[in-house]
């Protein structure tokens, strides 16, 4: 997921055993994190466990001069401490 995804969350596809399903992620979701689907893992029946999708948020490997001024006009708004 890309990073303004997790940060503003929303309805996204996640593949089950019993094909794909539109899972709602929570804004401010972190890379790690982990959530339940009920009855959408291993078993059969009534019987099926629950299927847990970590999250992995994945970072552009190149930005575009538009993009990185983007990035930085946040880092001086946002008022998020990661390491506090």
């Amino acid at each position: 997921m890309a990073p303004w995804e997790a940060a503003l969350g929303g309805k996204f596809r996640v593949p089950t055993l019993d094909g794909d399903i539109e899972m709602n992620i929570p804004q401010g979701i972190s890379s790690g994190q982990k959530l339940r689907i009920k009855g959408k893992g291993m078993g059969r029946g009534a019987s099926k466990g629950d299927q847990m999708v970590r999250i992995l948020i994945k970072m552009p490997k190149e930005l575009s001069s538009k993009e990185k001024e983007l990035w930085e006009e946040l880092s001086k708004v946002s008022d998020f401490k990661p390491r506090a």
